[in-house]
């Protein structure tokens, strides 16, 4: 079975870290990007299958970072869901792009129900979600400041 791939484009560490640990249990494969540049190479390495996109990263042009990410994929369709403090403008979340929208802070079971949604489900079992009812060690870490 192909390994499915998410990139997470996100300047906090502790948010990539809660990203990485969650998603890597359910067996997906993450990369992690902590600016915008760093996120574009990244597409010229991976091939991702789902985005999860800070907002803060854009300069408040999102839907023209939402453009450049989807011109470095040659038209292949991958779903981006953009985290951020505030709610997204609305125009972005009509985009065929956006599938979803996570307030920070947010807890590991929401990423998961989100990125398992994106995905359309296929590596995520309801058990695979089960685990992480009552928050994963990581968002424990982070919520008490460790």
């Amino acid at each position: 079975m192909v390994e499915r791939c998410v990139l997470a484009i996100e300047h906090d560490w502790r948010i990539r870290k809660l990203i990485r640990a969650n998603l890597e249990a359910l067996g997906l494969e993450v990369r992690e990007a902590v600016s915008e540049q760093h996120g574009l190479q990244m597409l010229g390495e991976c091939r991702p299958d789902l985005i999860l996109l800070d907002l803060e990263l854009s300069g408040g042009d999102v839907l023209r970072l939402v453009d450049t990410l989807h011109a470095k994929l040659d038209g292949r369709p991958v779903p981006i869901i953009v985290l951020s403090t505030e709610p997204p403008i609305r125009q972005l979340l009509y985009t065929d792009e956006v599938v979803g929208h996570l307030q920070k802070p947010f807890a590991a079971s929401v990423l998961l129900e989100d990125v398992c949604r994106a995905l359309d489900g296929e590596r995520c079992t309801a058990e695979d979600r089960g685990k992480h009812e009552k928050g994963s060690v990581v968002e424990n870490q982070i919520q008490r400041g460790d």
